[in-house]
């Protein structure tokens, strides 16, 4: 089984100089000094001198909304790039057991096209209001980005220069929106076949079934002779193999998700001021910007919230589903091995964000609800 899925994120980080390995070149290396310089340091520096220049609350929340996001993809490619060797060995382990367990595909495709959706709802959303907001900035002669220049960018004094920034900020909003989006897709992707070996595991643990024969009145005749030991011995090797690869995933994604839930609060909060004290049809470019910001960042918080809670909940769809096997028809020997299978299988299994918190939809929902809270106080502020 070939995990094609994971060549285009890698394609596109290479591209923006963001998959540095051991054995890149140095040709590679001296391009990607040159992009992070470009797009990366210059562009933190030119939003983080903005900051205490903004007497108006609206531009602040709006600017503020920006950085915490830039903070929180820094955050991402930076643990994925200290973490590259990791990564690479764990989709390789997992391409290994998709073949030494013969998951089926059916298993397989179900759960891409349910992360293909995801990848476009995060996409999409990131995109329009990308490109909307470069739109508006030439029509309207105004930044997108209220950020800090070291030079005259009015259009109507130095049409030049607020051509060039404007420019620079759409090409560099564009190429680091989509990293953001990238690295959420390589940090789900995982999941996508996790689920599908869970989904498999379950059904082969249902399927340890003795063949019987019936009388006429319904009751048991013969209990066909069917070895069931080496395939339960089988599911406990799947079972151990995919909570090591689970644990795998959740050390190299811990930081980022902790990180990112953490900044999501404020960046919601700010966004849902600056809509709201938006006046239409006057500001509707802006709006456009700013709703489908929104949607991408909801979705960038949803979806590994989603995976992990059907992580967790297919892990306690283990023990019910070996529960109504036919194992009350075995030996004493099988009885004892599955009464130990039981007790590990009933374990509560949850992925979390460094320990900070569960990723699950309970800690969506505490960050919706603290970005709220936020919003509240801004709104009094203001």
């Amino acid at each position: 089984m070939k995990l094609e899925i994971f060549k285009y994120p890698i394609f596109y980080l290479k591209f923006v100089g963001l998959w540095i390995q051991n054995d890149s070149s140095l040709y590679y290396k001296i391009y990607a000094f040159f992009m992070q310089v470009l797009f990366h340091f210059i562009w933190i520096i030119l939003m983080g001198a903005a900051i205490p220049k903004k007497n108006n609350l609206i531009e602040l929340a709006e600017l503020l909304t920006f950085f915490f996001t830039y903070v929180a993809s820094i955050a991402k490619f930076t643990n994925i790039n200290l973490k590259i060797n990791e990564f690479l060995s764990l989709i390789f382990d997992i391409k290994n057991a998709i073949k030494n367990f013969e998951v089926p595909e059916i298993y397989i495709k179900k759960q891409l096209i349910i992360g293909k959706r995801f990848f476009l709802g995060n996409w999409l959303p990131t995109c329009i209001g990308v490109i909307s907001s470069g739109i508006s900035s030439f029509f309207i002669g105004q930044l997108g980005i209220p950020m800090w220049f070291p030079y005259d960018v009015n259009r109507e004094s130095s049409a030049f220069f607020f051509y060039l920034s404007a420019s620079y900020q759409f090409i560099e909003s564009f190429l680091y929106a989509n990293v953001n989006v990238m690295i959420d897709t390589l940090s789900f992707m995982p999941m996508v076949y996790l689920l599908a070996m869970l989904e498999h595991l379950c059904n082969k643990l249902e399927n340890l079934k003795r063949h019987k024969l019936f009388n006429l009145n319904g009751e048991i005749k013969e209990i066909e002779e069917f070895d069931n030991q080496k395939e339960l011995l089988n599911c406990v090797n799947y079972q151990r193999t995919i909570v090591e690869l689970t644990r795998r995933t959740e050390a190299i994604f811990a930081k980022a998700f902790a990180i990112q839930g953490s900044l999501l609060s404020i960046i919601l909060c700010t966004l849902a001021f600056a809509l709201t004290t938006l006046t239409l049809p006057k500001d509707i470019p802006v709006m456009i910007k700013f709703s489908n910001f929104m949607m991408a960042m909801i979705f960038q918080l949803a979806i590994p919230c989603y995976y992990g809670a059907m992580i967790s909940l297919q892990f306690d769809k283990i023990s019910y589903s070996a529960f109504y096997s036919d194992w009350f028809y075995e030996d004493q020997k099988y009885r004892k091995d599955f009464y130990f299978f039981m007790q590990n299988a009933t374990r509560e299994f949850k992925l979390s964000a460094f320990g900070l918190y569960k990723i699950n939809f309970v800690t969506f929902k505490k960050v919706v609800n603290m970005a709220y809270s936020f919003y509240a106080v801004f709104k009094r502020i203001h």
